[in-house]
């Protein structure tokens, strides 16, 4: 079982993808001496209209930088719904002596197309990992089914993400038991943390055989946040399945905590809310963020 750390893709959703040199410095240090497979450095995009930090982009240089300080594999994010094949040579080809692994995040009603972009990374040589949202949702997606054994041969790994954080163990345990009936690629879990049950389900991902996590430092991530890397970390240590170095782990921690004071992300009241009726985050986190309503009048307006 692998594990992998998404802090500065997911965390991006609230620096804007711009993160000081000092902050990946520490950050990359401290993961080249922790039990972690690989690291996901952020998007690479084709441009947007609005701003973006450097890592929703991830530069030549920026990737060039990372890969000659981290000894772990590295991995990047293309948005399958923004990307079209055309786009892959431009996005893809300037990342192949950096990059190891190319992640998708998939819209299940958009499947198909993700699968011809799937077949064009692999023949350009990259591991590729398939993070198809809306895990909640999966149960009920007789489409989505039809599809996962045309993945077979294809993919590295099939990511369930749990986009709502409101999934619970039970579930997890049947969608992978689904899931395994559809299709022989290994399987990953990413979840996020609105009803405090990221580390449970991992946990349980875990014990029913996917064969990568993915957490962050501190939690950080879009919405209510991801799984706490240094909890995952801990409680594997705890169960005698990984060594830990602590020094690193705690002065990483360190550092993301000082970020998480100015923009404290972490589960509240809404993205409970949000969380447990299996509504998107996007919105929740917008009013969240820039406080122009009360929690009331925003759970008033889920309702």
């Amino acid at each position: 079982m692998k594990i992998l750390d998404c802090t500065i893709r997911d965390g991006g959703y609230y620096t804007n993808w711009d993160f000081s040199e000092k902050i990946i410095q520490t950050y990359i240090n401290s993961i080249n001496k922790l039990p972690i497979d690989y690291i996901e450095i952020g998007y690479r995009s084709i441009p947007m209209d609005e701003y973006l930090g450097e890592y929703f982009y991830c530069s030549v240089y920026n990737m060039k930088y990372i890969r000659s300080i981290c000894t772990k594999k590295i991995a990047i994010m293309l948005n399958a719904k923004s990307t079209t094949i055309s786009d892959l040579d431009s996005l893809l080809i300037p990342c192949k002596e950096y990059v190891d692994m190319v992640r998708l995040a998939v819209d299940p009603a958009k499947i198909e197309n993700a699968i011809l972009l799937a077949e064009s990374i692999k023949k350009m040589g990259f591991e590729i990992g398939f993070n198809i949202m809306y895990m909640s949702n999966w149960k009920e997606d007789t489409a989505l089914m039809t599809y996962l054994p045309k993945l077979n041969g294809i993919v590295n790994y099939i990511y369930m993400v749990d986009s709502f954080g409101g999934i619970y163990p039970n579930d997890v345990k049947e969608i992978i038991a689904i899931v395994k009936d559809k299709t022989n690629v290994p399987l990953g879990f990413h979840g996020h943390n609105n009803i405090e049950l990221g580390l449970i389900n991992t946990i349980t991902a875990i014990e029913n055989g996917v064969d990568m996590v993915d957490a962050t430092i501190t939690g950080m991530g879009r919405g209510a946040g991801n799984l706490k890397m240094e909890l995952l970390l801990t409680t594997l240590s705890a169960k005698n399945k990984i060594n830990v170095d602590f020094n690193a782990l705690s002065t990483v921690v360190d550092k993301f905590e000082e970020l998480q004071k100015k923009y404290n992300w972490g589960t509240s009241l809404p993205y409970m809310f949000s969380g447990a009726n299996s509504l998107p985050q996007k919105t929740v986190m917008e009013w969240v963020t820039k406080r122009f309503y009360s929690f009331n009048s925003i759970i008033r307006a889920l309702e």
